[in-house]
């Protein structure tokens, strides 16, 4: 039985989703909604700068191939572009689950104070 690349990402998200649940539990025993706030911020860390690493390269091979690649057909270009959009869907994806994340975190610690 061969599995489609669709499925073995849409696998490894929930791979992901259920570590950062993991993750989220293990710090909200250990610091309470603390936890949930510094997991959040490091998601959006980790996001953002899978973001702007994906959009410029700043070491490497890497840079060499966006200075080849902007000098490309339209249809290239195009294609390039297709895939960079295909890239960034599961990374906003993450970024909503931060913001959740530290949302929740910050509901809980004003709980707690108000409490």
């Amino acid at each position: 039985m061969r599995f489609s690349a669709g499925n073995i990402a849409n696998a490894a998200a929930w791979a992901v989703v259920l570590g950062l649940v993991a993750v989220a539990i293990v710090l909200v025993n250990l610091w309470g909604p603390f936890g949930l706030i510094i997991l959040g911020l490091l998601t959006l860390l980790i996001c953002t700068r899978f973001s702007l690493y994906d959009q410029t390269p700043t070491w490497g091979t890497e840079v060499f191939r966006a200075r080849m690649a902007s000098h490309g057909s339209p249809e290239q270009r195009a294609a390039m572009q297709a895939e960079r959009h295909a890239n960034e869907a599961p990374v906003r994806f993450y970024r909503w689950c931060g913001v959740v994340l530290l949302v929740a975190g910050v509901a809980g610690f004003a709980w707690q104070m108000w409490r």
